[in-house]
Formats: C-alpha cells, sequence, structure tokens
C-alpha cells in the first residue's frame, strides 16, 4: 500500500506561483503552459512521492528559469532522501503541456547510498548475517565516508595526471615549436642565400653588359677616327695630283 502524501508535498505548486509572480514583469516571452511535470531516469525514489512533490494542480505557467527552477528544486528532494550525488536537467521544452526533467544517479550509483546498500546486503546475504536497521545504517554511513575518501583520492590523481599529461604535452609542443622555428629559420637562411646569389649574378651580368657596350662603344669611335684620317690622307693626294694635271696641262713637258 502507497503512503500517504505527506502536506510538505503540495509546497512546490504554491513556491513555484509566487516565482512566477515575481519574475513574470521581467519576462513575458517564452512562457509554456505546465500541466505535468514527468521525471526520466529516476530507479531511486517512489515515483510516487515524486509525483506528489511535483503535482502542479490544475498547471502553471513557466519561463525557463523557473524551469531551472524546478529541476534544483528535484535536486533538493533527492538530497533529503539521503542521494547528494544526482543530477537533474530540464529540457526546458514542454509539449503537450508535460515538461520532462531528466535525472543523472551514475554518481549516486558509483559513491552514494545505493552502492553501500547493495554492499552491505551482500555481505550480510554471504555470510548468512541479520544486521538490525541501526547497524546496517552505521555501516552504510561508514561505507559512505570510505567512498567519499576513495572519490577524493581517485580525484587528486585524475587532476595530478591530467597536470602531468598537460605537462608532457606542453613540452612536445614546445619540442615541435622549436623544431619548425629551426626549420622555417633554415628556409629563411636558404631563401636569403638563393635572393643574394642571384643579386650578385644579376650585378655580374649588368656589369659584364655595361663592359661590353663601353668596349663597343670604343671600338667604334676608334674604326671611325681611323676612317676620317684616311679620308683626310686621300683627300690631300688627290688635291696634288689635281693641282700637278692642272699645272701639266698649262705647261705642257715641264
Amino acid at each position: 500500500m502507497k503512503p500517504n502524501r505527506t502536506p510538505h508535498c503540495r509546497l512546490l505548486p504554491f513556491i513555484l506561483s509566487a516565482l512566477f509572480l515575481i519574475t513574470a514583469e521581467i519576462s513575458l516571452a517564452g512562457n509554456s503552459f505546465v500541466k505535468k511535470i514527468r521525471v526520466t531516469g529516476n530507479t531511486l525514489i517512489d515515483p510516487y512521492f515524486l509525483d506528489g512533490y511535483l503535482d502542479l494542480g490544475n498547471g502553471l505557467n513557466m519561463t525557463p528559469e523557473i524551469m531551472d527552477l524546478v529541476a534544483s528544486e528535484l535536486k533538493a528532494n533527492y538530497n533529503y532522501h539521503g542521494y547528494s550525488d544526482i543530477g537533474a536537467y530540464s529540457k526546458l521544452k514542454v509539449k503537450n503541456g508535460v515538461m520532462t526533467i531528466k535525472v543523472d544517479e551514475k554518481d549516486e550509483y558509483r559513491w552514494g547510498r545505493p552502492r553501500a546498500e547493495r554492499a552491505v546486503l551482500k555481505q550480510a546475504f554471504l555470510h548468512g548475517i541479520t544486521l538490525k536497521d541501526y547497524k546496517k545504517q552505521e555501516i552504510i554511513e561508514a561505507l559512505l565516508k570510505g567512498y567519499q575518501k576513495q572519490r577524493t583520492i581517485e580525484e587528486l590523481v585524475a587532476e595530478f595526471l591530467v597536470k602531468k599529461q598537460r605537462k608532457l604535452m606542453e613540452e612536445i609542443n614546445s619540442q615541435r615549436i622549436t623544431a619548425l622555428r629551426e626549420q622555417v629559420f633554415e628556409k629563411v637562411r636558404e631563401f636569403q642565400m638563393i635572393k643574394k646569389n642571384l643579386e650578385e649574378q644579376e650585378t655580374r651580368r649588368i656589369e659584364e653588359m655595361r663592359s661590353r657596350i663601353q668596349s663597343g662603344r670604343l671600338k667604334k669611335f676608334t674604326d671611325l677616327a681611323t676612317e676620317d684620317q684616311e679620308m683626310d690622307e686621300y683627300t690631300d693626294l688627290d688635291a696634288f695630283l689635281d693641282n700637278a694635271m692642272f699645272e701639266e696641262t698649262l705647261n705642257p713637258g715641264l
């Protein structure tokens, strides 16, 4: 037989209604009318109690902020029942008046009360021991403390390994960057040498071209000077012969 719903299970609708009245003037857009809240992934609490705790009566207009608040209230309800490692996430969507909240119980089964309870029941069964409730609770509490210490140690080890891995990756990246930088410098030096050789070759080519041009000009000037000299000598001889022939014409036999 299901137990009666306790009065505190009906407080959630009134809390949400009051919050909605406070936030209604702040955010009017994106409101959704919710008639029912559905919880998925729950295996630890009797759905009867959750339905009573999340009963909205005739329904309620909700903003995304209030939907997140409902998820937080659900986590608080799990904590009230002794399950503190629960994750609850609202999908922030309403379909046919139903809002869905997804519950993640993974950490609770790994580090929380369900694991301790199963361990106690298993050992009691294997050894044929009947434990009283108070003794069972003492053992469960001791196991929970041990689980929390183990969890803390694993988190510290994981953090250390992450830091070590990060440091190793940073060293590898630093070595890669140094190697790449050296390769870049080597390529730059090689490019500079090639550029310098090309510039020197271009300079030599220009000098050789300039020398050839100057030599050609000098040779041409020399040839012109020689031709002028030859033409001058030839002209004087012709003048002498012309004068001699003219004298011979005037005075034959001289």
